[in-house]
């Protein structure tokens, strides 16, 4: 009867475990296309706004996302990842501010549980103006 019981949930562990790592892999994908899309030009684009308000920020491309960071200061920004620490994995968004010896890091989600594949422009430039509020000043 014990045995059984194990097996049973063994059996029960490996689906579980099965069934993440298809979640994980359609969330790597859609999130591949997510930023080639729809998060890079986004990104791109606020930073030429910001480039034309005399604040200049740059874009860059670290492996599998993107970040938008003040031209003299590249360890500060705000760079968008796959949170594969989650299930299912979502794109979630490091805001890294220093002040002097100071900095802070702040991390969230995009737009809550909102799924990547129904993520728009809109939602990650509304993401970038909320996190923008420190460069602003």
């Amino acid at each position: 009867m014990v045995r059984n019981r194990l097996r049973m949930a063994i059996e029960a562990a490996r689906r579980d475990a099965a069934e993440r790592r298809r979640r994980a892999d359609e969330a790597a994908r859609a999130y591949e296309a997510f930023v080639a899309r729809v998060a890079t030009p986004a990104f791109r684009a606020m930073a030429t706004v910001l480039k034309a308000e005399g604040i200049p920020f740059e874009v860059m491309s670290p492996a599998g996302g993107v970040r938008l960071a003040p031209a003299r200061s590249r360890d500060q920004g705000i760079e968008l990842a796959l949170d594969t620490s989650v299930d299912p994995p979502r794109p979630t968004i490091t805001t890294t501010v220093r002040r002097g010896s100071h900095g802070t890091a702040r991390e969230r989600p995009v737009k809550g549980d909102v799924p990547i594949d129904e993520l728009t422009e809109d939602d990650v430039i509304e993401m970038l103006l909320e996190e923008l509020g420190p460069w602003l000043a």
